[in-house]
């Protein structure tokens, strides 16, 4: 190998190695990139419920709430309202992979424990009487809907 040829392979390979370095830095910066835009995008999330939360009645968790009896309904129904579409759009991230399983998870756990709850269970009962959503996501809420009566039935029996 000549001398040339020497500079022209150090060159190559000096070249090859800045390209290397340069999509470890692209990525380096997609992936810090993308872990802020999903903090983002949990903080808003988080931020949108805590609002609902704040402005639902203060016994909306208990076992006796009846949402039909309340002088606030009208109140209540539009913070349930946008709870449900709160949780659509947690359901529909999830459906097209746009959220990683341990969020979705997290979620859904919150709203499998808030369809235990009358209010909710009740809300939904109205909701999805004029508002139409997916028709596996509107499965999905009836489904917790029916393991709520099915869990208060079967505590019923002797």
């Amino acid at each position: 190998m000549t001398n040339s040829d020497w500079i022209a392979l150090s060159g190559a390979v000096a070249t090859f190695l800045s390209v290397i370095i340069a999509v470890v830095a692209l990525w380096t910066q997609l992936k810090k990139l993308n872990d802020s835009l999903t903090i983002q995008q949990l903080s808003d999330y988080t931020k949108r419920y805590q609002e609902i939360i704040l402005n639902s009645p203060e016994d909306i968790n208990e076992q006796e709430f009846d949402l039909n009896t309340r002088p606030d309904y009208n109140r209540t129904m539009r913070y349930m309202r946008a709870y449900i579409d709160l949780c659509f759009e947690e359901w529909y991230l999830h459906q097209r992979g746009l959220i990683d399983k341990q969020t979705w998870k997290s979620w859904e756990e919150g709203i499998r424990a808030s369809f235990t709850k009358p209010a909710f269970k009740d809300a939904w009962l109205t909701i999805r009487d004029d508002t139409s959503f997916r028709t596996q996501f509107e499965q999905f809420l009836n489904s917790l809907t029916e393991e709520t009566s099915l869990r208060k039935q079967l505590k019923r029996k002797p």
